[in-house]
């Protein structure tokens, strides 16, 4: 493709992706102090690796580079870049991971999610991504065609070594996108929930209200569900472009396709990679929504205030140093017992 007009629209897709992460990272940067610390975080490292998977392919598409670089060094730069790509995906599973937990085990997230935690964990599965991908420059898995001197796709292995490289990272691949499918799958359900049954949002709980009304409820402030809403957008567009491309390995290995060969599924192969094209483009975009939906819902949140001030426990409370929120569903009539004891979550602090 880096001989036809095609190259040319990749590379001004790359490039606008560029420019976007840039002006993504520069919005986190100005609103660092009224974001949550966590979801700051990944939204950094999100753009971050997407930015440089950005740099690495304008600079690999480009016809000079391509022309001038022997494949020796050419083919290897492709394996470097990859690994931002598969890092993407893990960072999108740690958001997807992230909003489930705080959804559906609000607290287990409170006592074990620290952002330290957060940190330790998402830096082990990017290091892991890494470590995967480059395992062919070590010998584990195919890049390069010595006899052709041109680059190779792993998903065309024909040795035994290769053939177990490309299924590792088809499983490795498979697997993120299943994990993020069913968090992302969860917390839409948990969202519709919450939303069906109207709960009110307080930030301290009495020890009557947790003994006889926590049940199964679940847990969110309005900034904790607009960044929810946002990990749906980043997870589901990385499983629709994500999962043609993990779908070639088996593809090619099943029927036995080579490098070269003009076949059945050349199009279908196209697609794929045009998806991650698209993957990349799309992202920073998707954060613009984030404050779409905080807008919303701090609208909401002001209405409902106005509306429940007769109410005993307000729609939110917000304690120092503490990020822990609940939701339940709340009786007007019943009035709150004379005798009942505030606990504080302080066991819950997030630092």
């Amino acid at each position: 493709m880096l001989n036809t007009p095609w190259s040319y629209i990749i590379q001004l897709a790359f490039l606008i992706g560029l420019i976007a992460n840039l002006a993504a990272l520069y919005i986190l940067h100005k609103t660092a102090k009224r974001r949550n610390k966590k979801h700051l975080f990944m939204l950094r490292c999100l753009a971050t690796n997407d930015l440089m998977a950005q740099i690495g392919m304008i600079i690999l598409t480009n016809k000079f580079f391509y022309e001038n670089v022997h494949p020796s060094i050419y083919c290897p730069s492709f394996v470097v870049v990859r690994a931002f790509g598969l890092g993407s995906g893990c960072v999108a599973f740690v958001m997807a991971l992230e909003r489930w937990l705080a959804l559906t085990r609000p607290f287990l997230y409170h006592q074990l999610v620290t952002h330290q935690v957060l940190k330790k964990f998402l830096f082990g599965l990017w290091i892991t991504a890494v470590t995967l991908t480059y395992l062919p420059l070590f010998g584990f898995g195919i890049y390069y065609n010595s006899e052709n001197k041109t680059c190779a796709r792993f998903r065309y292995a024909t040795e035994p070594k290769d053939k177990a490289y490309a299924y590792l990272f088809f499983a490795f691949g498979a697997t993120l996108c299943f994990c993020i499918a069913f968090c992302n799958t969860s917390v839409i359900c948990e969202l519709s929930r919450i939303r069906s049954q109207q709960r009110i949002l307080v930030r301290r709980i009495s020890r009557s209200i947790i003994s006889s009304r926590v049940g199964a409820a679940r847990y969110q402030t309005p900034e904790e569900v607009a960044f929810a809403k946002l990990m749906a957008f980043v997870c589901i567009i990385y499983v629709v472009c994500w999962a043609p491309q993990v779908m070639t390995v088996p593809i090619a290995q099943y029927f036995k396709l080579t490098n070269h060969e003009d076949h059945k599924f050349k199009k279908f192969f196209i697609i794929a990679d045009a998806g991650l094209t698209v993957y990349l483009l799309l992202d920073p975009f998707i954060y613009v929504l984030q404050g779409y939906f905080e807008g919303r819902l701090h609208a909401d949140c002001c209405c409902s205030k106005k509306s429940d001030s007769n109410l005993s426990i307000p729609s939110i409370m917000k304690t120092q140093n503490s990020d822990m929120s609940v939701s339940i569903p709340f009786d007007v009539k019943e009035p709150a017992k004379p005798d009942d004891e505030f606990v504080h979550l302080e066991t819950m602090k997030i630092t």
